[in-house]
């Protein structure tokens, strides 16, 4: 150990005597690189090494023994470090001391198995000092313990595994926008709409919203970047094939100490949204137009605000508000209830409607 930092600092006395080395020592003075290499090893989780490659005499701190476990100072050599690789990592260092004696730097992470049977991940990092003659003649190196950073990168794997999966379980994509609501482009909604990168930028996606839905999808979504409030709208898009199919989308805003950073959102498919398809919606679900108006009362909406939580035209509000027009479209009339129904509304059989409380007593 102590040869090993006794070198250090005889380097350092060296190559104070060129050029800006001169300038760095004097930066520096009364301090030696030993010093420096104590500060980073009371952290306990890196040690360096260095070795001869002449003479294949090595030199190690008191560090790189803790990391590898030893307890009492001993010879080093690198195949030391390589005969405590773990069985299932020997393949990838098989090559290491070839590699170094031939003047290649190294950057390795496996697991070692410690003196006390423990098993930890590690880094290796080594680089070749040349002589005079341009020849390999000293390696020096370091070990560091980053088994905490693998099981956070491992944890963090996982997690976006599970979220991942969930996801594609309930949405047909999930989706992107900028802080101030440019859609960002993505291959999920190329492969549903057949748009392109280009054919999506400054709003041009939604060309591939159903006509009858567009003003109210534009709407609700200003209204949401507006507001930084969630956002949610039940609209139709155009398929590659050219058909229409009904999609419920929503997104909320992503803040990063306190600023709005980007939106994240999903669409899924109606079918997926409680089993229920609105375009074979049931009529025992569906709303009468007394009920709608009478819904619309009760919440103090006006057709717009119906539009913007539902999803719905204000023009096909109108037509279903009006006398007989019950069953124009299921679909309608079934995101106009659910857009009720998440404000507290309650409904049965008939003209029935109630508000009800978050508590549960009605109104």
């Amino acid at each position: 150990m102590k040869l090993f930092l006794e070198t250090s600092a005889q380097a350092d006395v060296g190559t104070s005597q060129d050029g800006d080395l001169s300038a760095a020592a004097r930066k520096f003075s009364g301090v030696s690189s030993a010093h420096f290499l104590r500060l980073v090893e009371e952290r306990g989780t890196t040690g360096f090494w260095t070795c001869d490659l002449a003479t294949g005499q090595s030199s190690v701190s008191p560090g790189l023994l803790r990391v590898m476990g030893v307890e009492t100072p001993q010879p080093f050599a690198i195949m030391d470090l390589i005969n405590q690789v773990h069985p299932d990592d020997r393949l990838r260092c098989e090559d290491l001391w070839p590699l170094i004696r031939s003047g290649v730097p190294v950057n390795r992470s496996f697991r070692i198995i410690r003196g006390d049977r423990t098993v930890r991940w590690v880094e290796f990092r080594s680089e070749v000092v040349l002589d005079a003659e341009q020849r390999p003649a000293r390696v020096i190196g370091l070990l560091q313990d980053v088994s905490q950073d693998h099981e956070n990168r491992q944890a963090l794997e996982e997690s976006l595994g599970r979220y991942r999966a969930l996801v594609g379980a309930v949405a047909a994509m999930e989706w992107r926008a900028t802080a101030s609501g440019e859609p960002v482009f993505s291959q999920g909604w190329t492969v549903l709409t057949g748009q392109r990168e280009a054919d999506v930028l400054n709003g041009s996606w939604v060309e591939a919203i159903h006509p009858e839905d567009r003003q109210a999808v534009i709407a609700a979504w200003k209204n949401a970047v507006s507001n930084l409030t969630p956002y949610e709208a039940y609209h139709r898009i155009r398929m590659t094939n050219g058909d229409y199919e009904w999609f419920l989308a929503r997104a909320v805003p992503m803040l990063h100490s306190g600023r709005l950073h980007e939106w994240l959102g999903i669409l899924i498919r109606q079918r997926g949204l409680k089993g229920i398809d609105p375009v074979n919606a049931s009529a025992d679900s569906l709303l009468t137009p007394m009920q709608i108006r009478a819904g619309r009362a009760m919440l103090q909406w006006t057709l717009e605000d119906l539009s913007q939580h539902s999803g719905v035209s204000i023009s096909s509000i109108r037509r279903i508000e009006a006398e007989g027009e019950r069953a124009t479209r299921p679909a309608s009339l079934n995101a106009i209830r659910q857009a009720f129904e998440l404000e507290g509304l309650i409904f049965s059989d008939g003209n029935g409607v109630a508000l009800q409380r978050a508590e549960g007593r009605r109104l």
